[in-house]
């Protein structure tokens, strides 16, 4: 007997759905993004203050969307997209965290590095993008992967993105699983950073993947619309 796909669709979000997605984010993505699944973050007050600001930015941007079963109106997809223009202001509001945890302060040192590193605005300049979205985020839940919901999200962001003239898309994938969906959407793979070029307080990587997670970087991509 073939198994039945689940049916689902995307639709564009409001500012009352805040408290819906920030949940869903915390009990799906917290628990599956390589980053934050290698951190162990206890703090769970401050996770949810961190996850509530990055969608709150993201609300403002027609590229961010939600996957819903048809049936039950659940979450089971979403997209967090955003302004480049906003750059500034996360990794400003990023620094201003106060984590107690020395191995998450360590973390937060790493991302400042990797954003050095990476320089951002230099390449959008480069490649000639002036007005990019920034895709913050695809999160699905694990028991549906391999069904086409990543998919779907990311069609709704470049389609948003194009009807709102923005001239490209930019991401940063940190597990192969993303990479390989954003591969589709930002073909270009513009820099990269290894979790392992970054030594933290006592000296050692503040991210270690661990099986069956085999990525050993932070990888930025990009894609201009044509």
């Amino acid at each position: 007997m073939t198994a039945t796909r689940q049916q689902f669709q995307v639709e564009s979000v409001k500012e009352g759905n805040l408290d819906e997605i920030v949940q869903f984010l915390l009990e799906n993505f917290a628990q599956t993004e390589a980053i934050l699944a290698s951190l162990k973050i206890d703090e769970d007050r401050l996770l949810t203050v961190m996850i509530r600001d990055l969608v709150q930015d993201s609300l403002q941007c027609s590229s961010t969307c939600v996957v819903r079963d048809a049936a039950t109106h659940r979450i089971d997809g979403i997209a967090l997209a955003c302004k480049t223009s906003i750059f500034d202001k996360q990794i400003d509001r990023l620094c201003a965290y106060e984590f107690d945890q020395q191995q998450v302060r360590d973390a937060v040192e790493f991302l400042k590095y990797v954003f050095n590193k990476l320089d951002v605005m230099y390449y959008l300049n480069e490649y000639r993008l002036y007005k990019p979205v920034f895709v913050a985020l695809v999160c699905v839940r694990k028991e549906l992967w391999g069904q086409g919901i990543g998919k779907s999200l990311m069609n709704h962001v470049k389609t948003a993105a194009r009807s709102d003239s923005s001239d490209g898309l930019i991401s940063l994938c940190s597990n192969e699983r993303g990479h390989k969906l954003m591969k589709q959407y930002c073909q270009t793979d513009f820099a990269a950073v290894r979790y392992d070029a970054f030594k933290g307080e006592h000296l050692r990587p503040p991210i270690v993947m661990r099986p069956p997670e085999t990525f050993s970087s932070v990888y930025a991509m990009l894609t201009k619309f044509t």
